[in-house]
């Protein structure tokens, strides 16, 4: 029996319907087949293209890294109201993990999508982007450091 699911980010919302191994998604062409993989995480397989996939978290939120790039996400069933909060211009820890690499520096201006900074976690490394353009108000963290899950590590103005 499919499940019906409303997944939102701070890039969207959409609707995605599970069945089995099979996900499809409102809006995206085709279908993104899951398998469980040796290692704890998943293959995901869309078009013939083949992505490693983790996550971490409790639902409703959860964060992925799908080949190394980290995005956070809430999970509700679709028939539950999606309450949008206030939007938060930095960019957080997605889970305990040591920085590896800070490119933002105070002043910067950065497009949607810039590499901000490097952390690395459970040997993964995971890239963390700029959710819109702007420019870097305060940089949180420095190479080296353990940071936690939800720590602010840069801000936007």
């Amino acid at each position: 029996m499919a499940s019906l699911l409303r997944l939102t980010s701070g890039h969207g919302e959409w609707l995605v319907t599970v069945d089995g191994s099979s996900v499809t998604i409102d809006g995206v062409e085709g279908e993104f087949v899951v398998t469980p993989r040796a290692d704890g995480r998943w293959s995901i397989t869309r078009r013939g293209q083949v992505y490693a996939a983790s996550a971490a978290g409790t639902p409703p939120g959860i964060w992925t890294g799908i080949d190394g790039a980290a995005s956070e996400w809430q999970a509700q069933p679709a028939s539950t109201r999606v309450r949008h909060s206030v939007a938060d211009d930095s960019v957080r820890a997605p889970m305990s993990a040591t920085v590896l690499r800070v490119h933002a520096r105070e002043g910067d201006e950065v497009a949607e999508g810039d590499l901000l900074a490097v952390v690395e976690a459970m040997k993964m490394e995971m890239p963390l982007r700029a959710p819109r353009a702007g420019v870097i108000k305060t940089v949180h963290c420095q190479e080296g450091e353990l940071v936690q899950s939800a720590d602010v590590l840069v801000e936007l103005e």
